[in-house]
């Protein structure tokens, strides 16, 4: 990753879309401080180090978060207005998700 990083960075592209988990996005901020970097999904960037907040991510990334604790809220929010009869919700995922820690 590192490597194809940093030939992205010699082409100098535009953007670079880091996908495929955290390798990637990790390669490419190694890689660059001013190209652009959107990673498509990640669980947690912050806890990841790789955007300061979720409002505010600081830096050349941005994108997506996803099972993020401090949206967990603004979710249940939104799911309230599409089922506004809404009364229980169940969450199934892996205990081993350090984003479901607050959960």
């Amino acid at each position: 990753m590192a490597e194809l990083s940093a030939e992205l960075v010699r082409l100098k592209v535009d953007v670079i879309v880091a996908g495929g988990g955290g390798a990637a996005i990790d390669a490419a901020k190694q890689a660059t401080k001013t190209i652009p970097i959107v990673m498509p999904m990640a669980i947690d960037p912050v806890e990841q180090g790789f955007v300061t907040s979720l409002a505010r991510p600081g830096g050349n990334v941005t994108g997506l978060a996803t099972l993020a604790p401090e949206i967990s809220g603004k979710q249940l929010d939104i799911l309230r207005e599409i089922v506004p009869k809404l009364s229980h919700v169940g969450v199934l995922d892996t205990s081993t998700n350090s984003a479901n820690a607050d959960c």
